[in-house]
């Protein structure tokens, strides 16, 4: 039998994205015990939409990076589009790079057009959480939240003085 009901559609779930990032705050407050929360920074994008930008904060040291943001439509919370942070690290320091192909560079040129998919656009909020899982589990985040938790000042002090040792 047909079922006219969309698949994946619970109208008991209906958390826009900035609830289901105060949830996430929640738990990072818990799980750094304190030592890291996010801070959800509302925003309008350059062509006009909603954006919550999400920035990491360690609360010692007052330091912030921003990981990633959630764009959706005014008023609209859905689809709702996360935009990871841009690693901008040199090829030498990922563990794999893109490099096209002679083959992709000749068809670019042809100039046939093709479907392009957004792995971050969510319809609900369900996907949504799991995409937001996926994003905090990205290797520039993980980069970012190491680097606000560890106290560089101290690494250079500590090189400085065992360099002075060694003399």
């Amino acid at each position: 039998m047909n079922s006219f009901w969309p698949d994946g559609l619970s109208i008991d779930d209906t958390q826009p994205p900035y609830e289901v990032l105060q949830i996430a705050r929640e738990e990072w407050e818990l799980k750094s015990a304190g030592a890291l929360t996010l801070i959800l920074q509302k925003a309008e994008s350059e062509s006009g939409y909603a954006m919550i930008i999400v920035h990491a904060k360690h609360v010692v040291s007052n330091r912030t990076a921003t990981l990633l943001s959630v764009i959706h439509r005014p008023n609209e919370p859905y689809p709702a589009t996360i935009q990871p942070r841009k690693e901008e690290l040199p090829d030498i320091l990922k563990r794999s790079h893109y490099e096209p192909g002679f083959g992709e560079i000749a068809m670019s040129m042809s100039g046939q057009g093709r479907t392009v998919e957004n792995e971050w656009v969510s319809d609900t909020p369900s996907e949504l959480r799991k995409k937001l899982s996926k994003a905090f589990n990205l290797s520039s985040v993980k980069t970012a939240i190491l680097s606000l938790a560890s106290d560089v000042s101290s690494d250079t002090s500590k090189d400085e003085g065992r360099a002075a040792q060694d003399e």
